[in-house]
């Protein structure tokens, strides 16, 4: 019976292994409903282009991963570390002031880890510039994604936003960024803007932050209304010390500033047994010039030194040790009185904020049209995929569980170490097969339990000696293999305490495993 079981749990986890085979094989997902989407198939680089300028000595280039989830899938691949990248990529443009959700979503996976350098993007309106002339001047809209190295560990957030009365764009700082995974594993960077200005960074799919764009920035969208007056400045009469000498105050006739804070100890004596004519260190008596020392070649010999005998309690000239001057007083200073003629801190007057305004609707973005990776990183092996620019976050979710859900899967069972949800995974996919062979188990465990529990036949003879003879191990073996097997037993029928404190010795009838776990 009980192999009839083992075998219907390894045959079941068998198929369950099967089903996962044809998952491997990419293909293609559908676009359908996003604004744009780019996943690297066919022709990509006529679709992305390299910077020309000089300082990007990094070149992108179309490649598999180093071990294929998805077999076949290409990506955008930043091979060199110590490098600088730069490559861009146009699509249809995104009106100005969109009262719609916006969503930017790309995965990127550091091959080699990531411990300094940049992985994150940037979203803005190309204009009248050429893709060739890409680079960290071009003025950008949305900049998104992973950043390490130092001290720096987040995933960035920053959006540009123009004043509308000054006409300068400043840069809105997310406050509180999330910290970037350290693993070599694909993940899926999100970053989802609504219309009422709350905001969402997503890793994997799942919320990682949340924020608005009007009270999670640094600085503020808005200015404030007021501010310091830049010509306002602080009078040469102005008068801040709060205190002051108090002008009658003198120095009392008995304060000798001259009195030190230290003085010798008149009653100290020096100690009995003291050998001031003797020296702490003396030549060893007992040494002796060796007999090829050469005055001309070594110099002159000189005996080594060792501690003399004589100076148990002390040696050489004695001095008093010192106490605290009870008549020292230190340098004298008027008593502090407060200043008649303080004003308090200076500040400069507010003025009203010539550039203030107020935006409501800092979701309502400017036009966009392009996206462009700029990075410069010390880790190789970087490579995007799968960019999406979407205005239905119902779709964009549709993308991502086509895409990027089922290579979180593939990975996870390839490299479940760096997956923590390997084995949930695991369960999720095959509860029917994980099922049978937990129930194998339990009931495999009591009808070995409940067998070894029966009477014990009786011990066989003692064995003779042989004087020399072969000794017959497979009974020893077999002895052993039972041992081993009523000690299993007996640990799950332990008797436990009742509540009287007497032992109950009927067994509970239950069945553990160890700590939960199984080798499966």
């Amino acid at each position: 019976m009980l192999r009839s079981l083992l075998s219907l749990a390894l045959a079941t986890q068998g198929l369950a292994a099967d089903d996962s085979t044809d998952a491997n094989v990419y293909v293609a997902p559908a676009v359908d409903g996003l604004h744009w989407a780019d996943t690297f198939d066919g022709d990509a680089l006529s679709r992305w282009i390299i910077s020309g300028k000089e300082k990007y000595d990094g070149v992108p280039e179309l490649s598999k991963r180093r071990v294929e989830g998805l077999i076949g899938d290409l990506g955008l691949l930043m091979p060199m570390d110590a490098k600088s990248y730069g490559i861009s990529s146009s699509f249809p443009e995104l009106a100005a002031g969109r009262s719609e959700p916006f969503v930017l979503q790309f995965e990127a996976r550091f091959q080699d880890a990531l411990q300094c350098g940049g992985g994150y993007v940037k979203v803005f309106d190309r204009g009248e510039q050429a893709a060739t002339d890409f680079d960290n001047e071009t003025p950008y809209v949305i900049m998104f994604g992973p950043d390490r190295c130092g001290a720096t560990d987040k995933i960035h957030f920053i959006l540009k936003h123009q004043n509308p009365k000054s006409g300068k764009w400043e840069e809105k700082h997310f406050k509180e960024p999330p910290s970037v995974p350290h693993d070599d594993q694909t993940h899926l960077f999100g970053l989802v803007i609504k219309p009422d200005n709350s905001f969402e960074i997503q890793l994997d799919g799942k919320s990682k932050a949340t924020g608005n764009l009007l009270t999670s920035m640094e600085p503020p969208i808005n200015p404030p209304k007021e501010i310091d007056d830049p010509e306002d400045s602080k009078p040469g009469d102005w008068v801040d010390d709060a205190k002051m000498a108090d002008p009658e105050s003198t120095k009392p006739d008995e304060w000798d500033e001259e009195e030190p804070r230290m003085i010798v100890d008149e009653s100290a004596k020096m100690p009995s047994g003291w050998r001031e004519d003797e020296e702490k260190r003396i030549a060893d008596p007992d040494s002796q010039k060796p007999d090829d020392w050469d005055d001309e070649e070594d110099g002159d010999w000189e005996a080594p030194t060792i501690d003399n005998a004589n100076c148990k309690v002390g040696c050489g000239k004695w001095t008093p040790s010192k106490i605290s001057n009870p008549k020292y007083k230190g340098t004298w200073s008027a008593a502090q009185i407060d200043n008649p003629e303080y004003k308090g801190v200076w500040k400069p007057r507010i003025i009203a904020n010539p550039d203030y305004f107020n935006d409501e609707t800092p979701s309502a973005l400017p036009k966009i049209n392009a996206v462009g990776i700029d990075i410069w990183t010390m880790q190789g092996g970087i490579l995007y995929d799968n960019f999406v620019i979407s205005t239905d976050v119902a779709k964009a979710k549709q993308f991502t569980a086509n895409t990027f859900d089922l290579r979180q899967k593939i990975e996870g069972k390839q490299n479940p170490s760096s997956s923590g949800s390997g084995m949930l995974d695991k369960l999720k996919d095959n509860p029917i097969p994980v099922a049978i062979t937990l129930l194998v188990v339990v009931l495999g465990t009591i009808y070995l339990c409940t067998r070894g529990g029966a009477e014990p036949p009786a011990p066989p003879p003692a064995n003779k000696p042989t004087n020399g003879a072969k000794k017959d191990t497979k009974g020893d073996a077999k002895d052993e293999q039972d041992e081993d097997k009523d000690d299993a037993c007996k640990k799950d029928k332990e008797p436990e305490d009742d509540a009287d404190g007497k032992e109950d010795k009927k067994a509970d009838g239950g069945v553990g495993l160890d700590d939960g776990k199984s080798d499966d």
